[in-house]
């Protein structure tokens, strides 16, 4: 591996896990839902890097979130999801980015995004009634994965006029 390109895939798991952490603090009316911004930082590494840098981006994330916080469980949700979402974004962002927008490809993150984290949450508490959740999850999971949509297409534009070339 290169290392500019080392040092670059560094700065994006540096920067999603401050904006992880950060976002943690910002005041959402709706308990233990979060906007998902550090996604902007996941949908660029898809856009300028191949799967497997990306997907060490999404793993070093979950894994540094859990030392700082301390809670091992926040690890399968962060890590899985992730994984799942990463996963997803990244098969119609290579098969399907004709038809499918950064906007688009974040949407499709963001509901499996949460998805994952239901199906978590389902088999750690040994019941169904999480998916009563289900549907307004879904609805706030696509307008999260709008705004972060647009704000991952703005940062894509100055990463590739600016930085990666």
């Amino acid at each position: 591996m290169k290392i500019k390109k080392l040092i670059l895939i560094s700065v994006f798991v540096c920067v999603a896990l401050i904006v992880s952490l950060l976002e943690s603090y910002v005041p959402i009316p709706i308990p233990n839902v979060r906007l998902g911004l550090s996604n902007v930082i996941v949908i660029n590494a898809i856009l300028l890097f191949r799967f497997r840098d990306t997907f060490f981006v999404v793993f070093l994330k979950s894994l540094l979130l859990v030392i700082i916080l301390g809670n091992p469980v926040s690890f399968l949700y962060n890590f899985f999801a992730g994984f799942i979402s990463l996963s997803v974004m990244y098969f119609f962002y290579r098969y399907f980015s004709k038809i499918f927008s950064i906007i688009g490809i974040s949407v499709l993150g963001s509901i499996f995004h949460v998805l994952v984290q239901i199906l978590i949450s389902a088999l750690l508490l040994d019941t169904f009634s999480v998916f009563n959740f289900l549907s307004i999850l879904e609805i706030l999971a696509v307008f999260t994965g709008i705004i972060v949509g647009i704000i991952s297409n703005y940062l894509y534009k100055i990463l590739r006029s600016n930085y990666v070339k």
